[in-house]
C-alpha cells in the first residue's frame, strides 16, 4: 500500500493489481478534522478496505461514511470489512447490484443515502456535488470534491503506472458512456481521482483520456460493434491495456 497526501485532508491509498492484471486499487478519503471522522471513495476488496480503516485508526479517525461510485463488486466487497457505516450511492444502484446476487444476498451493500443530479454532501470543510454518469454501469456517478476534484469513477481507469486501460461497457450502454465522458469535458479544468490507476494532475493529459476513449466508443458504434480492436481504436493516441474488454456486438 502506497499512501500519499493529495491535499490537506485528502489521502490517496494506492495498492498493487491482482495477479495477471492491470489495474490496481486507488481509495480516496476525507478527513473531517474537527469530529476525526473519515470518509472513503469507494472501498475495492475487503484486504484493501482493512489496511485504510487500520490506518485511519491508527491516526486516530473513525471512518463514518462511504461514497461508492458504481455499485460492480471491486467498489463494494470492502464495505464487508468495515463497521455499520452511511453509504452513499446513486439511485439506480439495484440495476447494477442485482446482476451479482440475490437481494438477501447483497443487503450488507444496499446504501443508506440515494444521490440524484441534483445532490450534494457535506462532510467537516468539504462539499461534495454527485453527477450521474452512466454507461460503465447504469450507476456510475462522478463526485465533484469543493469543485476542485473529480472523482471519474471507471470512465477513466489506467494501471498504477499511468497506462491506459480499455474502458468497459455493455454495447446498448456505450452511447450513454459517450455522453458521460462528454460530461466530463465540462470538469476537465479539475484533478481527476480514478477508482483505478493514477490522479490526473495535468489538463492536457485529463482531456486526451476523454477524447481516445470517446473516439474509441463511437468507433464501436461505428461498426455496430463488429470492428477488430485496431479498427475501433483508430485515431487513439495510446494502447490500451486489458484488451480483451474489447467490446463486441453479440
Amino acid at each position: 500500500m502506497n499512501k500519499s497526501t493529495i491535499a490537506p485532508g485528502i489521502l490517496c491509498y494506492q495498492f498493487p493489481p491482482p495477479e495477471g492484471k492491470h489495474f490496481g486499487f486507488t481509495l480516496c478519503v476525507l478527513l473531517d478534522e474537527q469530529t476525526k471522522s473519515a470518509l472513503i471513495i469507494d472501498t475495492a476488496y475487503e484486504n484493501q478496505a482493512s489496511a485504510v480503516f487500520a490506518d485511519l485508526a491508527a491516526m486516530g479517525y473513525e471512518l463514518t461514511t462511504a461514497v461508492i461510485s458504481h455499485f460492480h463488486p471491486d467498489h463494494i466487497v470492502g464495505l464487508q470489512a468495515l463497521p455499520d457505516i452511511e453509504i452513499v450511492g446513486n439511485s439506480r444502484w439495484e440495476e447494477t447490484l442485482f446482476q451479482f446476487g440475490s437481494r438477501d444476498e447483497l443487503t450488507p451493500f444496499f446504501p443508506t443515502r440515494l444521490t440524484t443530479e441534483d445532490s450534494d454532501l457535506s462532510f467537516g470543510r468539504f462539499r461534495l456535488a454527485f453527477h450521474p454518469a452512466p454507461g460503465h454501469s447504469a450507476c456510475s456517478q462522478y463526485t465533484i470534491i469543493d469543485n476542485t476534484y473529480v472523482h471519474v469513477a471507471d470512465n477513466v481507469m489506467t494501471s498504477n503506472e499511468g497506462q491506459d486501460i480499455l474502458p468497459w461497457a455493455e454495447f446498448d450502454a456505450v452511447a450513454d458512456h459517450i455522453a458521460s465522458l462528454n460530461r466530463l469535458r465540462d470538469f476537465a479544468d479539475r484533478t481527476f481521482l480514478l477508482s483505478h490507476g493514477l490522479i490526473l494532475h495535468k489538463e492536457c493529459v485529463r482531456i486526451e483520456a476523454i477524447d481516445n476513449r470517446i473516439r474509441y466508443f463511437k468507433n464501436v458504434l461505428e461498426g455496430n460493434g463488429a470492428y477488430s480492436y485496431a479498427r475501433a481504436t483508430q485515431g487513439c493516441t495510446c494502447e490500451f491495456l486489458h484488451q480483451e474488454w474489447f467490446i463486441r456486438n453479440e
